[in-house]
């Protein structure tokens, strides 16, 4: 699980922009972009919910191409006219609707939260009721104890994904959304062509999957998953034209991997595990991985150092991914010299780290197993 933020923060209309740039496009005056990013601040879970709301009623898709007063939408929203109006007020003060004589058009930002659309499959995810409840309670997990969505809700995230259908597909969707963003630079950065058998483990809906396998057409893989994402796993790897040379496993990882590959991936999966149950992920990986002359390999977020954090972006992309980890899972990001820590608890040892350009912060990271372990 990671954050995905394709356009970044501050991309709500005038109340998210700040500095030079947003005040010259706006005619803010600096001290209406403090009041800007104030109300951000304070207001943001509710501006959140207007978008969401506004995506879940299907207004985006409603208004493309045909603009529309907001009783013919609520007609067809099935929405109460006058409290739609009001919505419809707020998300034109957010910049993703105009209004000219109460007719409502769609704006290029309101695009963006189309059905299809990056910020649609987004929003969907963190404005499904489970998570942004889970949010809530933030205060509680910053306390101590259980992640804020275990308080909540009286289970884990991910038990809850396997339970409720409607969040697990939006969880899965959300992955894949943040795999896509990775999937270039890994395949064109990290050369697997040398490996025979590729098991990509919790690898979603085996978007990193197919693509390695369509890069390199005498790979064969594996794809270890639960159960939802499985679901989604088939159309991907069929429309990728790979879906026979790999093989659908359903499983746990906490009590083992699928044998017989030689190069084990995990995209995204210890950020959302504390240290121990790390290290009996990664413990499975080395011993299957074991006298294979292969590794693992771990696609990832790397928590900078106070000396190699970037710009205000990026450290604001950072600290809400390890921010979310805390709300939603036992884990959180670590830095570099942590992971290897892991792998050393496994029997594995980091040999090489790729950086992935463009993605601030992530690296793929090759770890094999200690010598002598093989065999």
């Amino acid at each position: 699980m990671t954050s995905t933020t394709p356009d970044g923060p501050g991309n709500a209309g005038t109340a998210g922009r700040t500095g030079i740039a947003g005040r010259a496009e706006t005619g803010e005056t600096a001290d209406d972009s403090v009041d800007s990013t104030r109300m951000s601040l304070v207001m943001g879970f509710a501006l959140a919910q207007v978008t969401g709301t506004m995506a879940r009623l299907g207004v985006p898709d409603r208004l493309a191409g045909r603009p529309a007063t907001a009783t013919e939408l609520a007609r067809e929203c099935g929405a109460d006219p006058g409290r739609l109006a009001r919505l419809l007020r707020a998300a034109a003060a957010l910049g993703l609707l105009s209004v000219s004589d109460g007719v409502h058009h769609l704006t290029p930002l309101g695009e963006e939260f189309r059905a299809g659309r990056p910020s649609r499959t987004i929003v969907e995810l963190y404005g499904d009721p489970a998570v942004w409840e889970a949010f809530g309670a933030l205060e509680d997990a910053v306390r101590g104890g259980a992640p804020a969505f275990d308080q909540v809700h009286g289970t884990s995230f991910f038990l809850a994904c396997e339970e409720d259908a409607r969040l697990g597909d939006r969880f899965t969707a959300g992955m894949a959304l943040s795999t896509s963003v990775m999937i270039p630079a890994i395949v064109d950065h990290c050369d697997v062509g040398g490996f025979r058998h590729v098991v990509d483990v919790g690898g979603g809906d085996g978007a990193l999957l197919a693509a390695l396998l369509h890069a390199h057409p005498a790979l064969e893989g594996t794809l270890y998953e639960r159960p939802t994402a499985l679901r989604a796993a088939e159309h991907t790897l069929t429309g990728a034209g790979v879906a026979g040379r790999c093989a659908l496993v359903e499983g746990d990882f906490f009590t083992s991997v699928p044998a017989g590959g030689d190069l084990y991936v995990l995209k995204n999966v210890l950020h959302d595990w504390d240290d121990e149950d790390c290290v009996r992920v990664l413990r499975h990986c080395s011993d299957a991985v074991a006298g294979s002359g292969g590794g693992v390999l771990v696609p990832t977020l790397l928590m900078p150092t106070a000396e190699e954090i970037g710009s205000a972006r990026d450290a604001l992309m950072v600290a809400m991914s390890d921010v979310e980890m805390m709300v939603l899972t036992p884990g959180r990001e670590r830095t570099l010299a942590e992971h290897e820590e892991l792998f050393a608890r496994s029997g594995l040892r980091l040999t090489s780290v790729v950086a992935l350009p463009g993605l601030a912060h992530h690296a793929v990271l090759f770890a094999a197993p200690e010598p002598g372990a093989d065999g």
